[in-house]
């Protein structure tokens, strides 16, 4: 599948973020220039699309000898339906080789149950989700995963896509610095180092380090490429604007999906709705975002929810995913029209609506109490479809 890029939305782009050594900090141009990988970081998200297209012209233009592939960790069944898809589909258009890393023992549900499991059996009582203070669902099934992919290579540079106006968190981070999980213990970053300022200085000393040594062990350093970056910027190198974006997101919300969506460079939970993409039930999304992706992703709200019940403690603090007036009577023929546009835009290659729409046979007795009594209506109906197949093709046809 090839998107369609405004012509002149692209020039824009081109004059914003140029290809020259300036957007580059120099002991990064240094290590790429000496024939580093680039790995690209890519989540399916609007700011990881902006910078792989970024750097798949810099790397042109700038003739970094080394090899250059994108990579992506796949979170399993909390993912939004059609990301593995979207991020194959930007690769196969930039001709960008794709590796795809996941956690062997399962993805982003299955270590949260595999979390409140031990927690129980130890006899601690306490959350077992991840949190803003706990991000190890980043840490573990993110950052680890490609890290076990990353030590093929002696020199590397991983590029990930955060920005500094996302947070003021964010805003602290380096531009670059030594990825120490998986560089040489002598270069490795010293504990206590605090500001990004510090962080920098040391990576360019590593370097020169590891170069006087005669490249003894592996370098790694992870790189912001979009650091600096607006909001504005990000669309403009997908070809889009927000002024395009408010105008598809009314034409989603009047139920015109093959219009809303064809078309569109990013993904296409954007144009329903999400600020981010991120986990399609993520906890720390916004109230806007969380209720979206539950709207969305039935299946997976209902397993969280189930979770909630089962442990009594809830998705994000003070805030239950089994509260959220979500009524699945509603949404069945709206997610059966959407997941067939999707299918038939080439934006999820395996649609099953009958599965996707609504599948809540995991759900027992004791979880409708969590459930307000329309809801629950609801997904005893839903069962019954689920149940009943020539009931269910009687109602969608």
């Amino acid at each position: 599948m090839k998107y369609k890029v405004d012509p002149s939305m692209q020039q824009l782009s081109l004059f914003e973020s140029t290809s020259t050594n300036q957007t580059v900090p120099s002991p990064v141009q240094r290590v790429l220039a000496l024939g580093a990988t680039l790995a690209v970081s890519v989540s399916g998200g609007k700011d990881s699309d902006a910078m792989l297209r970024h750097l798949v012209r810099l790397h042109q233009a700038q003739k970094w000898p080394g090899k250059m592939f994108a990579i992506t960790a796949d979170l399993g069944r909390i993912e939004w339906p059609g990301t593995l898809e979207h991020i194959k589909a930007l690769c196969d258009e930039l001709g960008v080789p794709l590796e795809v890393v996941r956690r062997a023992k399962g993805g982003m549900i299955d270590r949260w149950d595999q979390r409140r499991q031990t927690l129980q059996d130890s006899g601690q009582h306490k959350p077992f989700w991840s949190s803003a203070s706990a991000r190890y669902c980043t840490k573990e099934l993110k950052t680890a995963e490609c890290d076990r992919n990353l030590r093929a290579e002696d020199l590397v540079v991983c590029a990930v896509g955060i920005r500094a106006k996302e947070s003021p968190n964010r805003a602290k981070q380096p531009r670059f610095r030594i990825r120490s999980a998986i560089t040489t213990a002598a270069l490795k970053e010293p504990k206590g180092m605090a500001t990004a300022d510090e962080k920098e200085r040391w990576a360019e000393g590593a370097i020169s380090t590891w170069l006087d040594s005669g490249r003894k062990g592996r370098l790694a350093l992870t790189w912001h490429p979009i650091f600096d970056w607006s909001l504005g910027q990000v669309w403009r190198e997908l070809g889009t604007s927000l002024s395009a974006l408010d105008h598809r997101r009314a034409l989603y919300q009047a139920g015109q999906f093959a219009p809303a969506l064809q078309g569109w460079p990013a993904h296409w939970a954007y144009v329903s709705g999400n600020s981010r993409l991120s986990c399609s039930l993520c906890v720390l999304a916004s109230s806007a975002d969380i209720l979206n992706g539950a709207m969305h992703n039935p299946r997976t709200w209902a397993e969280l929810a189930l979770m909630e019940a089962q442990s009594g403690w809830s998705f994000q603090q003070g805030q239950w995913l089994g509260s959220l007036n979500i009524d699945p009577r509603e949404r069945l023929e709206g997610l059966r029209r959407l997941f067939k546009v999707l299918g038939q835009l080439g934006l999820l290659m395996h649609p099953a609506p009958k599965f996707v729409i609504v599948l809540l046979q995991t759900c027992p007795i004791e979880i409708a109490a969590w459930w307000q009594a329309d809801a629950l209506a609801g997904i005893n109906q839903t069962l019954h479809l689920l149940t009943n197949p020539n009931d269910f093709d009687k109602m969608v046809s």
